[in-house]
């Protein structure tokens, strides 16, 4: 490990330009820095693109509601991997655990078994897989230190950013060399949840529009030990392996939380050039875990249990983009891009011996490889100073292989497919105090019908603190493309399409520089596909039901030159569930019993806190509170009395721990030495100290069960060159 620091240094000061400095962390328009120096008046009209809108909006005007994280935040959240910077820092964000894949995140209520109710973006280039996990390799990565600014905007976004962005969009923005000047290494070693975590950067402005900018990380991830409970107990077929005692932990071993697929090291590579209105940059990642075995599979293995019995995700992608963005005219901006991007997921259900259980593992890991290219031009208007429209066009073409199922009983498939898109935006300034937005989209797959995503938004100013928006819109998604061709192969048809339809009531007021309150009020029909259970068969994917759902989201924040500090809370509320297929696992209300989601907590609170003590001390803290899962009590009730049980939420009588609160409590300090050398220490998950039943992280459609995110400590150094 010595050997690896004194290496990742040496390239660190081989990489160090003369005279140059790292270049203070920017938002979207101006640095952080000349923000704190503005009026009101000038916040209030700072311009941004590409945030919810295709044409050129002020911030307080965007038709959406966006929560912004700057590399400030980002830097001193002390988060671990994207993941747990979701957790800490949007509204009513959750994370859920899941026996199969990466963890998964959600945003109003809209949380799936696999990664594809969002879009998540860098740099404008969508890079959800669409072969069948979504996005995955972004956001388990303990690598974040190329990112310069994420911005999450909740409800539905494909009328600007494409089909698939149903629950939300999670925009990453990178350093470039315009950015970022100058090199530093950064370094972490994680302790209890035991990872070794490596990055460097360097960036050189060659001109005021030109420059380079490198980043490297990479991470031994070794998870932590940590208590995995079931609710039900039930009997382990093999002698050697002790049978298993509900709201108990298990007495066998199993992966540790977190680890990394197959014990591998993750990487992250992204390099940049930029000259003048043309970007063109390239990005690599790697990484995956290896999964707890779940219920099924324990109770039915023949096999003595042990570490290797639970699946594995794995992800490598590839990203090739040239953006070119040029104001041609004091009224026209075009927008282009092109890029190729490679996806390869190893979805890893094979281990040595089992071979009773056919409907859950394989002989061989499934190995689905995705190609796409994608082409991009959107035109942008200002037609008069009331009036504002975006044009644009969209085609890709992916070309995949792999099979189009969870079971090696799929032959292996090659096929290619085509999509096509048009968008536009009109953007009317009525007067001083109304705006108003119309905005659409249209998507045609090869295996598609053609889905529309309209969206129409009014914004009320009266004042210059007070923002009101109501929005209209609808997001649409097709199914996973291996699913697609399964039916266009076996029926001709093509699939069905899933579509969430949102109406939202927003209000924000800017009561000073310092002081901001909002809350935003909402209901959405989610028309759903996801994964249905079956009794002693495969699962499916297939249209699951109808739901409607409603929340309300308040949030309050105080900041000034030294402190930051922001209190939300998320209240969700399923309203009805009709036309449900029998297994699927979103609600327990379609079947007589309860109203809650069951892969959601009802009511989430957040609070972070980041306050510089002095110039060289500065600490940080967040607490999140998932006040329980009553919808995951519900299915399990449901599910208890079926004759058969399926691989659902299932517990023993009179069981709930489970169901009860998550509370995570993160703390850090970091100490400032000199320019060169910061300091970091973090502290994770300490409620799990006094009670680990607190620290609990529950699992998607299983929320009887759950694993124990371990107390941690990190500790980690940053040199500036």
């Amino acid at each position: 490990m010595k050997t690896f620091f004194t290496a990742l240094l040496t390239v660190g000061l081989m990489l160090t330009p003369t005279q140059a400095e790292p270049a203070p962390a920017e938002t979207n328009q101006v640095s952080v820095h000349k923000v704190k120096k503005m009026s009101l008046e000038e916040l209030m009209e700072l311009q941004v693109r590409e945030v919810a809108t295709l044409t050129r909006t002020p911030e307080r005007l965007i038709p959406a509601t966006v929560n912004v994280m700057d590399a400030t935040a980002i830097q001193q959240s002390g988060a671990r991997d994207l993941n747990e910077l979701l957790d800490m820092y949007t509204t009513g964000g959750q994370v859920i655990l899941h026996h199969s894949h990466v963890d998964h995140f959600g945003l109003r209520g809209i949380i799936s078994d696999r990664e594809d109710k969002y879009l998540l973006r860098v740099n404008g280039q969508v890079m959800n897989q669409r072969m069948y996990v979504g996005v995955d390799a972004e956001r388990c990565l303990p690598l974040l230190g190329d990112l310069r600014r994420i911005t999450v905007t909740y409800g539905p976004g494909s009328a600007t950013y494409g089909a698939g962005a149903l629950a939300g969009v999670i925009n990453l923005e990178t350093y470039n060399g315009l950015t970022f000047q100058g090199a530093d290494a950064y370094v972490r070693q994680g302790f209890l949840d035991e990872m070794t975590v490596g990055e460097i950067r360097y960036g050189q402005q060659f001109s005021k529009d030109s420059g380079l900018f490198l980043y490297y990380g990479l991470a031994d991830r070794r998870g932590a030990d940590s208590d995995y409970v079931f609710g039900n107990s039930f009997v382990t077929p093999n002698p050697n392996t002790p049978n298993v005692k509900g709201g108990e932990p298990v007495q066998f071993p199993v992966p540790r939380l977190h680890e990394a697929a197959y014990g591998e090291v993750e990487h992250k590579l992204h390099l940049s050039y930029v000259k003048g209105p043309l970007e063109v940059w390239a990005r690599y990642t790697q990484g995956g875990i290896d999964a707890r075995p779940e219920r099924s599979v324990l109770a039915l293995t023949t096999n003595a249990v042990d570490d290797s019995m639970g699946f594995v995700s794995f992800d490598r992608q590839f990203t090739l983009v040239a953006a070119y963005k040029q104001d041609l005219s004091a009224t026209f901006n075009l927008d282009a891009q092109l890029s190729y991007d490679y996806n390869e997921n190893i979805y890893d259900r094979s281990v040595a011996g089992v071979t009773n259980l056919p409907n859950l593992y394989s002989l061989m890991p499934f190995d689905r490889e995705e190609h796409a290219i994608r082409g991009r031009a959107i035109g942008n208007w200002k037609l008069l100073d009331e009036h504002a429209l975006a044009l644009g066009v969209e085609c890709s073409h992916e070309m995949y292989h792999g099979r189009t199922g969870n079971d090696s009983r799929f032959p292996i498939d090659t096929w290619e497919t085509d999509t096509l898109s048009f968008m536009a935006e009109h953007q009317w300034t009525l007067n001083d105090d109304w705006t108003t937005f119309l905005s659409g989209r249209v998507d045609k797959n090869t295996y598609s019908d053609w889905l529309f995503s309209p969206r129409a938004a009014v914004v009320f100013t009266p004042t210059q603190e007070d923002t009101l928006k109501l929005i209209g819109a609808r997001g649409m998604r097709r199914s996973g493309d291996a699913e697609l061709r399964r039916i266009h192969i076996t029926t001709g048809d093509n699939g069905d399409a899933e579509s969430m339809n949102s109406l939202e009531l927003r209000y924000d007021r800017q009561c000073d520089k310092h002081w901001h309150f909002g809350i935003g009020t909402y209901i959405e029909q989610y028309n759903a596909i996801g994964i249905v259970q079956q009794v002693d068969k495969a699962a499916y994917s297939t249209s699951v039901g109808k739901f409607l759902i409603c929340g309300v989201e308040p949030e309050i924040s105080w900041t000034n030159a030294q402190t930051r500090v922001t209190l939300s809370h998320a209240y969700t509320q399923l309203l009805d569930a009709r036309e449900p297929q029998l297994g699927q696992g979103i609600s327990a209300k379609a079947y007589g019993y309860g109203d809650g989601l069951a892969s959601w907590a009802n009511h989430v609170t957040k609070l972070a806190l980041v306050h510089d003590l002095s110039k060289k001390w500065s600490v940080s803290s967040s607490l999140r509170v998932y006040w329980g899962f009553s919808g995951a009590e519900d299915l399990a009730n449901w599910n208890d009395v079926q004759a058969k049980p399926y691989n659902l939420a299932l517990t023993d009588p009179g069981y709930e721990d489970a169901f009860g609160p998550n509370v995570f409590w993160n703390a850090g300090l970091e100490y400032r030495l000199n320019t060169h050398l910061t300091l970091r220490a973090d502290a994770f998950n300490m409620v799990g100290w006094i009670d680990e039943k607190l620290s609990k992280r529950n699992y998607i459609l299983r929320g009887s069960e759950y694993s124990v995110e371990a107390p941690a400590v990190m500790l980690s150094a940053r040199v500036t060159f």
